[in-house]
């Protein structure tokens, strides 16, 4: 397991060795880059506990006729190695060798285009070739330990062009082992030209991902507004220690190259926001003509209101959500259409099957022309508005054998389909909880069962270990989404199942009493630190060579809880599958 606390970008001192020698740096440590005293002491002052994946850069690190002892020294101690190159010493087998050897934990190989325009910008004839030869005999021959990075710099090519590279790259590079990686120009991101040629890359190559035959595909320095994760408010999949983007030809000024990786993000989130009933109302008609509530929420953002259908009056509704920017709120409501009403008594929403209801839009306002004004009407659709995901999750736990890891066991929804194959003893049963006062009522419902107060980043036991993993409801709570996904792999024997369930943000109608006392509710457990879509995870399983079995999303037509259904195999056995 690598660590992901940190990253430790250290440079070496040694010039890509190419034409391009414009980097303007000027290094703190002298122009020979960190000595191995100097490397020895700043790996000593480092906390035990943070656990750094030191990345060493140059320019090209192999031209220091001492890397590999630098390596070793970051392995002595407790660290992991990894390394920037232009990839073409890994032609000699030797080189694969002692890096195997000395236990390289990261490998970036910069590319700077395909064929000859890459061996035009380095200036070295054959270097294109030479680096995905070495790229790919490394990947035969190295530990899944090693994640491995080939980065294609943009620099301010056309968009278009850049596409046609990466597609030339796909076919090169080896699947799911090596991520492609599209360094774009940081300069560019104020350039409107340029970010709208980005956002139509971006775009065109959306479904890049769901083709496993393919690398994964990331971005890098990827500008807000085009990405497709903007509107969650996270960041595109990626390895948790990716280096920065370079602003030069190489790695830019020693300032961005020595730094530690930012503390871990614990901000809460919201998942959901209220729309409050107000006074307002206004007679129900049959047609959209004759309707008149557009007149009465007249200045009112649309998106920010909805009418609900309450027999013969439809009721006025308005967020004034600060959680939600207006854009999240929009796609919540308009496009996904993920509201419910809160059913429960004031501050006891503890039921989600049938303390809510989910809400549609009315067919009679599609044609209607104040459309643009109005926030149209809602229906309320009768019946658990989570029956079809709950049926097949009940399903799923209740068949289940052997070993079990239950990652945020406490809220324990499905006791009744676990209970009887843990006290049968055909189910052995771990649980693992942070909260104390969830792991009581966990054991209550499971006496037979092993339960530990701890989250999955703390966890340890043996490798393959257990041949299912349920994560319910719990990946939205994990500190890092790609360290608890490497840890569970790495817990899950081979073939064995991974079942992830969680919640896109949704929206609540509420009566002013239930939102009053919902706020005045202590907000015990653990809190949101994100809010993740399915699409967004599977990249990161991929990662740690997790095939999608199932993949039940949250759309429109789905509600916004999504199933992710996910099978360990060595990475020989995932091929182009």
């Amino acid at each position: 397991m690598k660590p992901r606390s940190d990253t430790l970008l250290v440079w070496t001192g040694a010039p890509c060795g190419y034409g391009c020698r414009a980097c303007p740096i000027t290094p703190t440590s002298g122009p020979a880059g960190a000595s191995i005293a100097d490397l020895q002491s700043e790996l000593a002052a480092l906390p035990d506990e943070s656990g750094p994946l030191v990345v060493l850069v140059g320019g090209e690190p192999f031209l220091r006729p001492d890397l590999l002892r630098l390596m070793a020294v970051v392995r002595t101690s407790g660290r992991a190695p990894g390394v920037i190159t232009t990839g073409r010493p890994l032609v000699y087998p030797r080189v694969r060798e002692r890096l195997r050897r000395v236990g390289l934990a990261y490998l970036r190989v910069q590319l700077f285009g395909v064929g000859d325009a890459h061996d035009a910008a380095v200036g070295v004839p054959g270097a294109f070739a030479q680096a995905i030869e070495g790229l790919c005999a490394w990947v035969r021959e190295a530990s899944e330990a090693c994640d491995v990075d080939a980065v294609l710099h943009v620099g301010r090519r056309e968009m278009a062009v850049v596409v046609r590279e990466l597609e030339a790259l796909a076919r090169e590079l080896p699947a799911p082992d090596v991520q492609l990686v599209v360094a774009l120009d940081p300069a560019g991101c104020s350039d409107g030209q340029y970010t709208e040629s980005v956002a139509a890359a971006a775009a065109a190559l959306g479904e890049w991902n769901a083709d496993t035959a393919r690398p994964l595909l990331a971005w890098e320095g990827l500008p807000e507004a085009t990405s497709p994760f903007s509107w969650l408010g996270v960041a595109p999949p990626r390895p948790a220690f990716l280096p920065p983007a370079p602003p030069a030809c190489c790695l830019g000024p020693v300032a961005e190259l020595v730094r530690a990786r930012a503390a871990r993000h614990r901000q809460t989130v919201a998942n959901s926001f209220n729309f409050v009933r107000t006074d307002r109302s206004v007679p129900w008609t049959a047609d959209s003509a004759a309707c008149t509530a557009h007149a009465v929420a007249d200045g009112i953002d649309p998106h920010r209101q909805l009418w609900l259908v309450d027999a013969d009056r439809l009721s006025l509704h308005v967020t004034d959500t600060g959680d939600f920017t207006a854009a999240e709120v929009a796609r919540i409501k308009d496009a996904l259409g993920h509201v419910f009403v809160d059913r429960a008594a004031p501050g006891v929403l503890d039921d989600f099957t049938e303390g809510m209801r989910r809400v549609r839009p009315d067919p009679v306002c599609a044609g209607c022309e104040q459309r643009g004004r109005c926030g149209r009407r809602f229906v309320v659709v009768d019946g658990p508005p989570y029956a079809r995901e709950e049926e097949w999750i009940a399903a799923y736990v209740a068949a289940l054998r052997g070993r079990v890891l239950d990652v945020g066991c406490g809220e324990q929804l499905y006791r009744n389909e676990l209970a009887p194959a843990v006290a049968g003893g055909v189910v052995d049963y771990t649980g693992l909880d942070p909260d104390a006062l969830s792991l009581s009522r966990a054991r209550a419902a499971l006496p037979r069962g092993r339960f530990f107060r701890s989250t999955i980043e703390e966890f340890h036991d043996a490798p393959g270990g257990y041949g299912t993993i349920l994560c319910l409801r719990s990946l939205n709570h994990v500190t890092d989404v790609d360290d608890a996904l490497a840890r569970m792999a790495a817990l899950l024997a081979p073939g064995g199942e991974l079942l992830i369930v969680e919640c896109t943000p949704f929206a609540l109608l509420r009566e002013t009493a239930q939102v009053e006392a919902a706020d005045r509710a202590p907000r015990g457990g653990q809190q949101h630190l994100r809010n993740l879509a399915s699409e967004e995870v599977v990249p990161f399983a991929r990662r740690h060579s997790l095939q999608v079995l199932f993949h039940h999303a949250a759309t429109e037509e789905n509600t916004n809880e999504w199933i992710l259904l996910l099978s360990h195999a060595p990475r020989s056995a995932l091929g182009a599958g």
